[in-house]
């Protein structure tokens, strides 16, 4: 009996039950997307990171990998006193800058000392040169925006020619020789990191501390594991923007559901006023009252889920280099936020309906 009366309540007013599924289902979308971009993000970055196979990032005080972020502060010849440092094999000195323009980073290196670590640029195409206008780009690059060895590109509002096209996997997309993005930055003598890699035979650990010792105001992250890495490294705002994804994803499920079922406790009034004259506790109409909300929200996840998977799609199709991370423990977590918020939607409306007076209840017009 329960069962059927949930059903006919649902099926009685298809036109809000739709209106709430697309709400429910919305915020599920928001919690998915915008979550897997920024996951996704930042995974990608962290393990093209690690892919230069350097040990040690060295920058400024107070500064991240997400060189965004970090300011152009490294006085270039502090690269020769650390390649005199015991111990240490290379030094590839970088300029990181931002370009709006493809929503990622390039990067300005010295093509010989970044080429001797193992995350060396593989060529795929073209020449393995670097110098003046010329410009390094990863195929996954190359194929979103269709580029090929000689012709050229704009980058950071400068015209560059390709010279060559590299495997992805690369820590950014887009490499230019470090003196053209010094010259371009007005930073002639400064970098923004030091990638820093341990020689031969030598003791990482003691290497490190050395390091340390010589360099105390200065930010110093081992690269030995991406979750060690992430742990020394900050993203301002990154947190609070994944707790606004997720509350404002919860408020939309939690007030369509409290108003649409609220709506339906006042049209249902001599329903449930028949009910309890009949004998139906109060934790019966709660009950009746949560089971529609749970149905409801199911159906809004379900849509959402399908429908994040969907755009997923298309924004992988029609921008290949933003990833979007969509595991099963983040589709988990955003079902359940979404049921969280349509049941908590349904208390008051279920309170409400449970505590009505049968006898005024059945003389509601």
């Amino acid at each position: 009996m329960t069962h059927s009366l949930v059903a006919a309540n649902i099926l009685s007013r298809p036109t809000r039950t739709l209106i709430s599924i697309l709400a429910v289902g919305t915020g599920v979308i928001l919690m998915l997307i915008i979550g897997g971009i920024t996951t996704g993000t930042l995974n990608d970055y962290l393990n093209r990171t690690m892919s230069v196979g350097a040990d040690f990032i060295l920058q400024p005080s107070g500064s991240t990998v997400f060189y965004a972020f970090s300011s152009a502060a490294l006085p270039i010849k502090l690269a020769d006193k650390l390649r005199e440092t015991p111990g240490v094999g290379a030094v590839a000195p970088v300029l990181a800058k931002f370009s709006s323009a493809d929503f990622g980073l390039v990067f300005g290196i010295d093509l010989a000392t970044y080429d001797q670590f193992p995350g060396r640029l593989e060529i795929l195409e073209g020449r393995n040169s670097l110098q003046g206008n010329e410009v390094i780009v990863d195929d996954l690059y190359a194929m979103s925006h269709k580029v090929s060895p000689g012709m050229t590109v704009e980058i950071l509002g400068r015209k560059f020619t390709i010279s060559a096209i590299c495997r992805r996997g690369s820590v950014v997309r887009v490499f230019v020789p470090l003196p053209t993005l010094q010259q371009m930055n007005g930073t002639e003598d400064k970098v923004t990191i030091m990638f820093i890699k341990a020689a031969p035979g030598a003791d990482v650990e003691s290497v490190f501390r050395e390091l340390h010792r010589a360099y105390p105001g200065l930010a110093l992250v081992r690269t030995t594991d991406p979750s060690v890495l992430l742990a020394d490294t900050r993203m301002p705002g990154l947190k609070e923007f994944r707790l606004t994804v997720v509350t404002v994803s919860m408020l939309i499920s939690f007030m369509v559901i409290l108003l649409a079922m609220y709506t339906t406790i006042f049209e249902r009034t001599r329903e449930i006023g028949i009910l309890k004259s009949m004998g139906a506790s109060k934790a019966f109409i709660v009950g009746l009252i949560l089971r529609e909300s749970v149905i409801i929200s199911l159906l809004g996840i379900a849509f959402g889920v399908g429908a994040s998977l969907i755009i997923r799609k298309l924004i992988t199709t029609a921008f290949p280099t933003l990833q979007v991370d969509m595991t099963f423990v983040e589709v988990l977590r955003g079902s359940l936020l979404g049921l969280l918020g349509g049941t908590l939607g349904a208390l008051y409306p279920a309170y409400k309906a449970a505590r009505m007076d049968p006898v005024q209840a059945l003389s509601y017009e």
